[in-house]
């Protein structure tokens, strides 16, 4: 016997209910320069992996580029720093929207209609940094420059990644191309009137940070030192007080890392062992089973908590390889030659339309309590009359 309640106001919920979904990942890869004489071998490459048909392809080749070092999406559009350039592509069809020349572009971020471009390189004739009156540049999205914070009231050496939270913007200021006069500070950026607020210092023990995470109020960075160690600092964004942990287990500088969870995963530079550091504790607790492998760029999936992680020798195509949550292998494929960043295109389904498609006929759909549709004996039933009329019901006994 079916046991029925029905629920006048619950279709609301369920005809405007929403899912989210991977629709592609992007793949970064920064191709194969023979720096001995500086030529472009393999060139800067974008793919795309299709998670459902398990299928990667090339989608983008940029020519002249002698490396790429990140990618982002904003809305149907994503972004890419490669060389001396930012490109600017449209999502669906790889469509080149926009280019921009940016001498040292390094990271991205957007805030609003605001593209905020990371700035530091190497020059190889003096062997040290190439000098810029600005290591923070402000574009339009359209790739038109703006503005930058110079030096004399801005970051005044080279700088890296880009967290934006509660209306500031943090950066990563390391100097990491003047050999033995590296950096630790996190700059930031006052989002309400474009004003260049404070800098943080991470301590002596905390020099050259190489990566940027943050969760619940806080900012985590992995640092390389002097390459002599490695160390994380942990960053209350309510009070700016900063704690520098030295890593008992890194010898050469940290490698990949990133934030799952309660958790960072991190490797030491060129080493194989993927490493735990608790968030609550701020305890070294070991390393991950399965996860063995030196690995080159790792990204979560934010849908299901799927860690993707791409092998590379730096001459021929990666591998990335797909880990559960558990980090039990469940899939790899092959992308382009040094896969550097993994990127996931997340969009959201709306069911919004059922009624409306359902207009001048009758139908009956059973829906799960997250809205997709179901063929359990239980569920939330809608029925729709010829005149468009509906009935709501919740059926919890069979």
């Amino acid at each position: 016997m079916k046991k029925i309640i029905l629920l006048p106001l619950l279709a609301i919920f369920i005809l405007n209910a929403q899912n989210s979904y991977i629709n592609q990942i992007l793949i970064l890869n920064e191709g194969y320069l023979d720096f001995s004489s500086d030529s472009i071998i393999e060139p800067v490459t974008i793919g795309s992996y299709d998670i459902a048909a398990d299928t990667y392809s090339d989608v983008i080749t940029i020519e002249g580029a002698k490396f790429a070092s990140d990618l982002i999406i904003e809305g149907d559009f994503f972004y890419v720093a490669a060389d001396n350039r930012v490109n600017k592509y449209d999502l669906n069809t790889y469509e080149l929207i926009s280019t921009s020349i940016i001498e040292g572009a390094r990271k991205l971020s957007i805030y609003n209609d605001y593209l905020f471009v990371s700035k530091g390189d190497y020059d190889p004739l003096t062997f040290g940094p190439v000098l810029f009156d600005s290591y923070l540049d402000v574009y339009d999205l359209n790739l038109d420059y703006l503005f930058g914070f110079p030096t004399t009231n801005g970051p005044q050496f080279s700088t890296e990644n880009i967290i934006i939270e509660n209306n500031k913007l943090y950066i990563l200021i390391n100097n990491a191309y003047e050999w033995g006069n590296y950096q630790g500070i996190v700059g930031i950026i006052n989002l309400n009137d474009m004003s260049y607020q404070d800098e943080i210092s991470l301590g002596d023990d905390g020099k050259n940070p190489v990566n940027l995470m943050k969760k619940d109020g806080k900012l985590y960075t992995t640092n390389n030192k002097n390459w002599d160690g490695g160390s994380v600092s942990v960053i209350n964004t309510n009070t700016n007080d900063v704690q520098t942990l030295n890593l008992s287990d890194i010898s050469f500088g940290c490698g990949v890392s990133v934030l799952r969870e309660n958790k960072i995963n991190y490797q030491e530079s060129g080493g194989s062992d993927m490493k735990i550091l608790n968030l609550e504790t701020l305890a070294e607790n070991g390393f991950e089973g399965n996860l063995n492998l030196n690995f080159y760029a790792v990204s979560e999936n934010p849908i299901n908590g799927n860690l993707y992680a791409s092998t590379s020798d730096f001459v021929t195509n990666s591998s990335v390889i797909i880990y559960n949550e558990n980090n039990f292998e469940i899939n790899s494929f092959t992308s382009g030659v040094t896969t550097n960043k993994i990127v996931f295109d997340v969009r959201t389904e709306n069911n919004s339309s059922i009624s409306e498609n359902y207009i001048g006929q009758n139908k009956s759909h059973r829906f799960d309590i997250l809205g997709g549709l179901t063929n359990n004996s239980r569920g939330i039933q809608l029925n729709v009359t010829e005149s468009g009329d509906i009935t709501k019901s919740l059926i919890i006994k069979q």
